[in-house]
């Protein structure tokens, strides 16, 4: 067997794909002899083809898991290889393809007023031998018998696709083509979004009632019925639903999409950051040996058989990152776990591309620097800050002679203008030395006028505490009610990510029917939230032909920019500097106040 993988690219090995009519071929493809093919299929017995064991599932129950040894393992890689080429996967799908993911899965359904969860019973045994050689043979693979029936022989185990097996993801996706594309179709025609992720599926919607033809209480009792449209399609598709594992929640309650919580943002459980916690905390005070055994024991004892300190280590940085994956590479958690991860072992945390210059608490240099404290409305506003911050410093001449700290661990309360005004009223009760500041937003009149003064350019609430809404840059003269996005330009607002979502401008749709003006398979129905001449940035429910939500929210806009990800790179940040000036005249009228009490006194 020479290598694990085929030495070709995507393109060829589609055209090789459709060149295979017999056994030999495949052979002559994946680089080994007929004779070796036909061992590993029809002579070796499964039972030394194939480990199986079992592990504990989470929420109870066994899973068996049957993995393939090294010769037949790497058939299936090259298989999987060439699976991989011709299988054009479906919008709605998020596990097991590039550049999609359990985080990527959970924001189609960020903020949604219902999330409907289902679990396809005994997902990967359901699909069987006939079912993978059917498909080979159908459109658009069109194999020939022979070809098929060979596929389905090196990629099923005792008749089933094993779970474990490297070709068994890609062929799950294959066999759910046709049902992802039936259950897209009656999630737009209800008006919900739909997604899955190996056996988990999602519908979620923003009406005001969830659809009954999906989901349904009895009147009776709190039993949750499925739709006879949704569960003969899914039946019809040769699956069945886990009863146990349905779940329809709203806005109220907490509402979690594979694993993660989707209701105002993308958020992790509760239990999950403490055994980190506990875990970095162990490790500090009793070492890793034994952090490593508590680790195992009490959290993944369903999981562990041996000890193995780097592989223990590497689990830890995992779990961190994964943190960063979900609530932001700018998120004061993740940064603070890290800060603890770095510490402890600082190998791990100089691997990562973070540059750990950001998550010292205090650098030598700012340490005689008068200090300022900024609120926000809310994260995204922080992470732009921060954004523009660093490329003013890295960008001019001109530094201020000041240290800006972010005020960026109000997770768990709500944000938002009411509460960081109460917090103004509140905190100026107090004398500081280092002064406070809240920003503000300007696209509240009414506001404005409480927390703002025109003439000064700021408001002093005493004791330390100031605030300001945010100035209206050169290019925004004619658009008096601005958020902070609005201090990019239009181009850069509408940057694509990588899936292909960006935000959008009211003023890019007809106010009435909420169609694009441009592109018209684009709608949403957010335009009739805006008042008649404003211009707004919509970050949710823009749908195309395929009712795929291709809006890209605020924060994820303002993730891409910090982290500087591809395409959201090069962002030009002059006009912040008008934030910041006001943020230095706060600084210096503070010390003047500062000085002529102590001469006072």
């Amino acid at each position: 067997m020479n290598t694990t993988f085929l030495n070709l690219s995507e393109e060829e090995l589609r055209e090789e794909f459709c060149r295979l009519r017999t056994r030999e071929d495949i052979a002559k493809l994946f680089q080994i002899s007929d004779y070796q093919l036909r061992y590993h299929l029809y002579v070796n017995p499964s039972q030394k083809a194939y480990v199986i064991f079992e592990i504990k599932k989470k929420s109870g129950g066994i899973r068996s898991i049957s993995a393939p040894k090294t010769a037949l393992k790497i058939i299936q890689h090259k298989s999987n290889q060439l699976f991989q080429s011709v299988y054009k996967p479906k919008p709605s799908t998020h596990g097991f393809t590039s550049n999609k993911s359990i985080v990527t899965n959970a924001k189609q359904h960020l903020r949604q007023r219902y999330v409907l969860n289902l679990d396809l019973k005994d997902f990967f045994p359901s699909i069987n031998f006939g079912r993978v050689r059917g498909l080979l043979m159908a459109n658009p693979y069109n194999c020939t018998e022979e070809v098929a029936t060979v596929f389905a022989q090196i990629c099923c185990h005792n008749q089933q696709l094993p779970q474990g097996a490297p070709s068994s993801p890609t062929i799950s996706n294959m066999i759910c083509a046709k049902l992802d594309t039936q259950l897209q179709r009656l999630a737009k025609k209800y008006q919900c979004i739909y997604s899955r992720y190996a056996d988990d599926i999602t519908f979620s919607t923003s009406r005001s009632r969830f659809p009954s033809h999906l989901a349904w209480f009895s009147r009776d009792s709190e039993k949750l019925n499925i739709g006879s449209e949704l569960k003969d399609i899914i039946e019809g598709n040769g699956f069945q639903i886990n009863e146990s594992k349905v779940r329809l929640q709203n806005r109220y309650n907490h509402q979690e999409v594979t694993g993660i919580t989707v209701n105002e943002k993308l958020n992790i459980k509760r239990k999950y950051i403490r055994q980190i916690r506990a875990v970095l905390h162990a490790w500090e005070k009793y070492g890793l040996e034994n952090a490593e055994m508590i680790f195992w024991q009490k959290y993944e004892k369903h999981r562990h058989t041996e000890f193995n300190p780097d592989s223990f280590r590497q689990v830890i940085r995992g779990r961190i990152e994964y943190v960063g994956s979900v609530r932001g590479k700018d998120d004061h958690l993740y940064l603070k776990l890290l800060r603890w991860l770095s510490k402890l072992a600082p190998d791990l945390v100089n691997k990562t591309k973070f540059d750990i210059a950001n998550i010292n608490e205090s650098s030598e240099e700012q340490k005689d620097l008068p200090q300022v404290i900024i609120w926000t409305e809310g994260k995204t506003d922080i992470k732009h800050l921060r954004s523009a911050h660093r490329w003013l410093q890295n960008n001019k001449t001109t530094r201020y002679k000041i240290e800006i700290k972010f005020k960026d661990d109000l997770d768990d309360q709500k944000q938002g203008s009411p509460e960081l005004l109460k917090m103004c009223e509140q905190f100026c009760k107090e004398k500081r030395n280092n002064p406070i500041i809240a920003i503000f937003d300007r696209d509240e009149p009414d506001l404005i006028r409480k927390v703002h003064n025109e003439t000064t350019g700021f408001k002093s609430w005493n004791n330390g505490v100031y605030s300001f809404a945010i100035p209206i840059p050169q290019h925004r003269k004619d658009n008096h009610s601005i958020c902070i996005e609005f201090y990019y330009k239009d181009e850069e607002i509408k940057r694509h990510d990588n899936d292909g979502r960006r935000l959008f401008l009211s003023n890019e749709f007809n106010p009435i029917s909420g169609r694009h003006i441009i592109d018209r398979d684009l709608v949403t129905q957010e335009t009739k939230k805006i008042k008649k001449n404003e211009i707004k940035i919509i970050d949710s429910n823009v749908f195309d032909s395929n009712d795929t939500n291709v809006a890209l929210s605020k924060d994820n806009f303002a993730n891409y920019i910090l982290q500087e990800s591809a395409n959201f790179n090069d962002f030009d940040f002059n006009p912040f500097l008008e934030i910041f000036e006001v943020i230095n005249r706060i600084s210096k009228h503070h010390e003047e106040n500062i000085k002529s009490e102590h001469i006072t006194h």
